[in-house]
């Protein structure tokens, strides 16, 4: 009787029939995340998973089950004695697989697509090696597909409503305006009715259910706009820049470059003069300011932000090999090493969402200090450019505790929608008396 149905089972004789031979043909050891929907589905595919691999090789995951439990199946899956790990939606959540699995299986499509995306976060995160390979398994034209499409049109009507911002960042807010939405629809009661209501009362409750989803998404998001992080102690060690910073840097460039400026009104307002090396526009004399009030306020002053052509030419000459970095003998008081990183937060669709620029400090004794409030005031310090001698350090030592340390703060920052996605060394200092 089992044979009999699993021969009408289409998406079952696909993946145990064809889908694993063909990954298994070249590899035969490889492992897979199977993902779907249901438990009893779950317990289907184990059934028959069992006759051809054996019930030693299939491990499963689910929501009710402890957290010790489901430690220990994942440890099984990742030291190679289970060759095949199912798993719920529920059970998915917050497992992280990447070093031994690059192979995932949608047995069930999620209605909310953007569910499809955090399960293939399992995978593709910081530290996987390999490309992440997903196979979706789908049976199109049945009713509960018409009616999901039918809701799918009816949220991007709105979602193309609710994103109408600039063009660069329109498609990314699509997405993630799009996952929310399908998570405030009640979709499972939607699917439930549909057998005992028409076409037409199904669309108008669709309707109805999707207002009701923008509504609370809009207060939600009103309510949490200019939340960067659900951490209250998030800011308590970060580096301290402030517009004085801003104004150093470009006190700093000026000189730098050669271009003649004179304060006027305030500290953070210049009359400018560019020299003829220097072409951003059709003036070489105009006036700018780090003060977008004094910037409103003064007639013919323009406010040199990120977008003035004048400080992407700053950035740009900075970040330039011609600009060679420089070397200056400075006195903070202290001996140890400084080092300038930026670390870089995606979320699940791969889109960078949050970066941060810090400086640790290690002191002779090998104690680090995240963003140390003295090396702010520094920033805004005037320097000359000298030689010096590199003290002997042991280099090699020292990248592998900084590494490690900036991988712990990479980890203790990232939460379920913001995951690691990279660290660069900017510069190292050594501090000698």
């Amino acid at each position: 009787q089992a044979e009999k149905l699993l021969k009408h089972d289409v998406k079952c004789h696909t993946l145990v029939n064809h889908l694993i031979p063909e990954i298994t043909q070249s590899q035969p050891h490889e492992k897979l995340l199977i993902f779907t929907e249901y438990k009893t589905t779950q317990q289907y595919l184990q059934q028959q998973l069992a006759k051809h691999y054996g019930t030693d090789k299939i491990g499963l995951i689910h929501g009710s089950m402890s957290h010790q439990h489901r430690r220990e199946v994942i440890e099984q899956f990742e030291n190679g004695h289970i060759q095949f790990l199912i798993s719920t939606e529920a059970g998915g959540e917050g497992i992280n697989l990447q070093r031994q699995c690059h192979i995932m299986v949608n047995y069930d499509l999620p209605w909310n697509p953007m569910r499809l995306v955090q399960r293939i976060g399992r995978l593709y995160r910081y530290g996987q090696q390999k490309k992440v390979i997903v196979f979706n398994i789908h049976s199109p034209d049945t009713a509960d597909d018409k009616i999901v499409q039918l809701m799918y049109d009816r949220i991007n009507q709105v979602v193309r409503d609710m994103a109408q911002i600039s063009h660069e960042f329109n498609n990314g807010l699509h997405d993630d305006i799009f996952g929310e939405l399908a998570d405030l629809t009640d979709i499972e009661t939607i699917l439930a009715q549909a057998s005992e209501q028409g076409y037409t009362q199904t669309q108008v409750q669709i309707n109805q259910a999707i207002d009701r989803a923008r509504d609370a998404l809009i207060r939600q998001r009103e309510l949490f706009e200019h939340a960067a992080t659900f951490n209250p102690t998030y800011n308590q060690h970060r580096l301290p820049l402030s517009r004085e910073h801003w104004q150093a840097f470009v006190v700093g460039m000026f000189e730098q470059l050669g271009i003649q400026y004179k304060a006027v009104h305030n500290p953070q307002t210049w009359d400018i003069v560019l020299p003829e090396n220097i072409k951003v526009g059709r003036k070489s004399h105009f006036r700018v300011s780090v003060d977008r009030l004094s910037a409103t306020l003064l007639k013919d002053v323009e406010i040199l932000d990120l977008n003035h052509r004048l400080m992407i030419y700053f950035l740009e000459y900075a970040k330039s090999y011609d600009f060679k970095g420089q070397c200056s003998l400075i006195d903070l008081g202290t001996s140890g090493v400084y080092a300038c990183n930026v670390m870089r937060w995606q979320n699940h669709q791969g889109q960078r969402r949050q970066q941060e620029w810090l400086v640790l400090y290690i002191d002779v004794q090998g104690n680090i200090t995240c963003n140390p409030p003295h090396f702010a005031d520094w920033l805004k310090q005037t320097h000359h450019s000298n030689m010096f001698r590199q003290p002997e350090i042991n280099g090699k030592a020292l990248m592998i505790k900084l590494d490690e340390y900036i991988d712990s703060l990479l980890a203790q920052q990232s939460n379920e929608y913001l995951l690691p996605e990279s660290q660069q060394w900017l510069t190292i200092g050594v501090m000698a008396e």
